[in-house]
């Protein structure tokens, strides 16, 4: 049986030039780690498509701001490398840096198969909307979400809440799992930085911070060389299966949430 990922991100930058209260990725709070190289790029695609048959959507973006990665053009162009391997391709910016023009030719050049979200937090509108002009100029397919204001996208932000285990029992963590959108809406938003394949956001920045315990069961080690690939595949599926993963005890549980008080206006910056 094929496997299928419906999302996989590579984490290529951790820096950012906001300081957003409720960053997910907690980032105006941690250190950054170094850029993603184009080798290492490389190595991980290399192992993610020896692994996995196809992915629905490969999306380069960051903790950070990935328009701030200098070589983000690059970067696409060696993402398309492994294209047989993937429907479409995603981008990520606050819409805050100005696309270079390598990239604009990138953009060019597979924009057919490329869609760039670009969130509007309208803290620079000017900025914004230059950033816009510039892709749309281009013929960028993109996917605008509006972070401001009233009528905010998915009615704003949730809070993840601190890094610490809750204590919860297994039918919560099954709720919390189940009910979670990366769950219910996505299937996954897989997610690595360092070969290390995360189910989510909270699971794989919780891990490489040290934040919370190290879950084995919770990733697949892309770079594993003891584990065979049906080993691996095995270990994907169980994930996707699972009735909750641990790091689930260490996450507020308000992901997706339909609960409008729940939901926070996005993108405050921290003083």
């Amino acid at each position: 049986m094929n496997l299928i990922l419906s999302k996989v991100t590579l984490i290529i930058t951790t820096r950012c030039n906001l300081r957003c209260k409720l960053c997910c990725e907690y980032i105006p709070t941690s250190k950054p780690f170094t850029d993603m190289t184009i080798e290492d790029e490389r190595r991980i695609l290399d192992a993610l498509c020896e692994t996995v048959d196809c992915v629905d959507t490969l999306h380069l973006s960051g903790g950070g701001e990935p328009f701030l990665h200098p070589q983000l053009a690059e970067m696409t162009e060696t993402a398309f490398e492994f294209s047989n391997k993937f429907n479409r391709f995603m981008l990520f910016t606050n819409c805050t840096v100005m696309p270079s023009e390598k990239l604009i030719d990138v953009l060019n050049k597979y924009g057919e198969r490329m869609i760039v979200q670009v969130s509007r937090y309208g803290i620079n509108p000017e900025k914004e909307e230059a950033v816009i002009k510039q892709l749309q100029q281009v013929g960028a397919k993109l996917k605008i979400e509006k972070y401001h204001g009233e009528n905010q996208s998915f009615g704003g932000w949730v809070d993840f809440g601190e890094w610490k285990a809750h204590g919860r029992a297994e039918s919560e963590l099954t709720d919390i799992f189940h009910n979670c959108a990366v769950t219910r809406d996505m299937c996954g938003n897989w997610r690595t930085r360092d070969g290390k394949l995360h189910w989510c956001s909270r699971s794989q920045r919780g891990h490489e911070l040290g934040l919370i315990p190290d879950f084995k069961n919770d990733y697949i080690d892309l770079f594993d060389i003891s584990t065979s690939r049906e080993d691996k595949r095995s270990k994907i599926r169980s994930i996707i299966e699972a009735n909750y993963l641990y790091a689930c005890d260490y996450c507020s549980g308000h992901q997706g949430t339909n609960d409008i008080s729940l939901r926070f206006p996005a993108a405050e910056q921290l003083k």
